[in-house]
């Protein structure tokens, strides 16, 4: 007697030798099959340049690298669910409706244009000079993502790269804000400029604080011990972890998001108005 195995694209059926057959599924597509509320096939073509580093553009099942694996394929892609339908239709109602008149937000980079700040470099005060440090370090990330990773176009779809990029554009409108107030003398578009970046400073410390907590103190700890096998994947993940993207995106952006928010010459009190446009 001998098992005669057929293998098709997303499931194994064994025939034994008295004619039964068993069903086994192997990781692969979804067989839920495309409807409005399944991700079915990958938005855009597979690069075999970009199998490496397959996330959210690509059809992975969402498991990067087969590490969440051990999560059933409904948890990790699945259907949109009606009551979350209905509760984001809520949500955005509610925040139409409780939307704040009118929005303030402090222009905190021109509070002290009028006083005398000590320069320290390049003529500038300290809080100003820290924005345009932490706004080029920023674009130095970003660049070295797409440099390494061969695409950034993560960054604008998911939370840690929403994140950094709240981050590095709150530094760089106060930086500009102060640049256009004092080099061009246009007071207007610093003006502009300033309450832009005012506005976006809780939401970019509220967004680190997440990422750094929700990363390295939960998800961290259960990717490593429960999603990646012991030995040479670890050694390699714990690698891919600590290496300068993953670093900057999960560990240093605190701290960058916290001067000149939380500390500094130019911190302010927080209003309903940062709280609204949080919930956005």
């Amino acid at each position: 007697m001998f098992n005669r195995i057929i293998t098709r694209e997303n499931e194994r059926s064994v025939v034994a030798g008295n004619g039964e057959s068993k069903l086994k599924t192997k990781r692969g597509r979804s067989v839920a099959g495309p409807t409005p509320f399944h991700r079915a096939s990958s938005y855009l073509p597979l690069d075999a340049e970009q199998v490496r580093f397959k996330w959210l553009f690509y059809d992975n099942e969402g498991s990067f690298n087969g590490w969440f694996d051990w999560l059933p394929l409904w948890m990790r892609v699945g259907y949109w669910s009606p009551f979350f339908v209905l509760s984001m239709v809520v949500f955005y109602s509610a925040i139409y409706v409780f939307k704040p008149q009118p929005l303030e937000f402090a222009a905190t980079a021109l509070g002290k244009l009028d006083a005398e700040e000590i320069s320290h470099f390049m003529g500038m005060p300290l809080p100003t000079a820290i924005d345009l440090f932490v706004f080029l370090w920023g674009m130095v990330v970003v660049v070295h993502a797409k440099l390494s990773l061969g695409s950034i176009g993560a960054f604008p779809i998911s939370f840690t790269g929403w994140s950094w990029l709240l981050i590095t554009s709150r530094a760089g409108l106060e930086f500009a804000a102060y640049a256009a107030a004092t080099s061009l003398d246009n007071h207007s578009l610093a003006s502009k400029l300033a309450t832009a970046g005012s506005a976006i400073r809780f939401v970019a410390i509220a967004n680190a604080i997440v990422v750094c907590t929700i990363w390295n103190l939960v998800l961290l700890p259960i990717i490593y011990f429960k999603s990646v096998p012991p030995g040479e994947k670890r050694r390699k993940f714990l690698r891919f972890n600590f290496g300068f993207f993953m670093t900057n995106i999960h560990l240093l952006n605190l701290p960058l998001a916290f001067v000149n928010i939380l500390s500094g010459s130019r911190v302010r009190f927080f209003t309903f108005s940062d709280l609204w446009v949080a919930y956005l």
